[in-house]
C-alpha cells in the first residue's frame, strides 16, 4: 500500500466517522472537494499547510497523515440495527470500526483467532448445525456459557463497548481476510440482551461474507440461540409446568433473556404457538420485556485495556500510545483507558 493511499483512506474513515460530507470539510478548509476526492482515493496529496488543516478539523495530530501505513479502508460488515437506521448512520459506525481496526493492530500486536468461517451451502447445513460445531471448536461442550466475552476474546476476536445508541445500531462487526474479528456492542444494549447481540454478530463473522440481508439476520438469530442454549439441553431442562417461577433459574443458568428462552422453547416444540403467544403477551404486559427479572450481569471486554495497560506498567506514556493510535492523549484516555462499568 502507498502512503498517499493510507493517508486518503484514513482521511476518509475520520471524515465519516465525524460524520461530514466532503463538500462541508471544502468548505471548512478551503480545499476544493475535487480535490479532497481525489486525496482520499489515493490519486492526489496535499501540502503541508493543508494537512495541517485538516488535522484540526478531524481532531488529529497531524503527524497521523504522514505515519500511517496500513489500511484504514471499510471492511464487510455486519450489523444488529433498527430498521429506521438511516444509511448514513451506518456509514459513520463502518468508518469508526474501521478506525478502531487500524488503531487496534498496533496497541495489541500481531493477533490470531482460532474461529474459522463456515459456508452455508446451498441450506445443507444450518445455522444450528454451524453453533453446535463452532462450540465444538471453542471446547465449549453443552453447557452453558458462563462468560462469552471472555470467550470470544480467548478466541482472538477484540470486543469493545462502543457509544452507538444514537445511531440506532446495536452492534456491528467485521471480519477482514488476514485480521481478526471485530464486534462493537452498543452501550446502551442491557445485559440481557448484550449476550444475544454479541452471538448473533459472531454468526454473522462464521457464516457470512457480505452485509447482512434479512435471511441472513435471522439465520444470524438462529445461529446466536443455538449457540447460547443448545435446544438439546434446553429439551433436558425445561421444566413441567412452565411457570415464570419455574423459567427464573433456567433464564439465569443460561444467560439469556426471558424472551429468549421462550423462543426456545417454541423452536424446541417445547411450546405451541398459542402458548408462546401467551407468554409474550404477559411479558408485555407486565413490562418485562422492558425490565427483566433477575437481570444478567453484564460481561465487559478486558483484552485491549489490559493490553494497553501492559505497555504502560512497561514505560510507554499516554502521548507514545495516543500517537500510534492518531489521537490526542484526551481522546486516547476516554477512548480506550475508561473503566467499564
Amino acid at each position: 500500500m502507498t502512503n498517499a493511499t493510507a493517508r486518503g483512506e484514513l482521511l476518509e474513515a475520520l471524515r465519516l466517522s465525524r460524520g461530514l460530507t466532503q463538500t462541508q470539510v471544502a468548505q471548512v478548509t478551503g480545499i476544493s472537494q475535487a480535490a479532497l476526492s481525489k486525496v482520499e482515493s489515493g490519486d492526489a496529496d496535499l501540502d503541508a499547510e493543508k494537512w495541517d488543516r485538516i488535522a484540526d478539523l478531524m481532531g488529529v495530530p497531524v503527524s497521523a497523515f504522514s505515519s500511517v501505513r496500513s489500511s484504514a479502508a471499510p471492511a464487510r460488515i455486519f450489523h444488529r440495527k433498527l430498521k429506521s437506521t438511516p444509511k448514513g448512520a451506518v456509514n459513520k459506525v463502518a468508518a469508526e470500526l474501521a478506525l478502531v481496526r487500524l488503531r487496534v493492530r498496533d496497541l495489541m500486536g500481531e493477533q490470531r483467532t482460532t474461529l474459522r468461517a463456515h459456508d452455508l451451502e446451498d441450506g445443507f447445513v444450518t445455522p444450528q448445525e454451524v453453533a453446535r460445531a463452532v462450540r465444538d471448536e471453542l471446547s465449549l461442550g453443552m453447557e452453558p456459557i458462563t462468560d462469552l466475552v471472555g470467550i470470544l476474546e480467548d478466541a482472538g476476536t477484540l470486543v469493545l463497548r462502543w457509544p452507538l445508541e444514537t445511531i440506532q445500531v446495536d452492534a456491528i462487526a467485521s471480519w477482514q481476510d488476514g485480521e481478526v474479528p471485530v464486534i462493537l456492542i452498543g452501550e446502551h444494549v442491557p445485559a440481557d440482551r448484550q449476550r444475544f447481540t454479541m452471538a448473533h454478530e459472531l454468526g454473522h463473522a462464521v457464516m457470512h461474507d457480505t452485509e447482512a440481508s434479512a435471511e441472513q439476520e435471522k439465520e444470524a438469530d438462529a445461529f446466536a440461540a443455538e449457540f447460547l442454549a443448545p435446544a438439546s439441553a434446553i429439551r433436558k431442562e425445561w421444566p413441567t409446568p412452565v411457570t415464570l417461577d419455574a423459567l427464573i433459574p433456567l433464564k439465569r443458568r443460561w444467560g439469556i433473556s426471558l424472551a429468549a428462552l421462550i423462543r426456545r422453547g417454541l423452536d424446541a416444540d417445547l411450546l405451541t404457538e398459542a402458548e408462546y403467544r401467551n407468554w409474550n403477551i404477559q411479558l408485555s404486559t407486565t413490562g418485562m420485556h422492558r425490565r427483566e427479572p433477575e437481570p444478567t450481569a453484564r460481561e465487559n471486554p478486558t483484552a485491549l485495556h489490559s493490553a494497553i495497560r501492559k505497555s504502560l506498567d512497561g514505560g510507554a506514556s499516554v502521548e507514545n500510545l495516543a500517537s500510534r493510535a492518531f489521537m490526542y492523549p484526551r481522546e486516547f484516555e476516554l477512548t480506550f483507558l475508561q473503566e467499564s462499568s
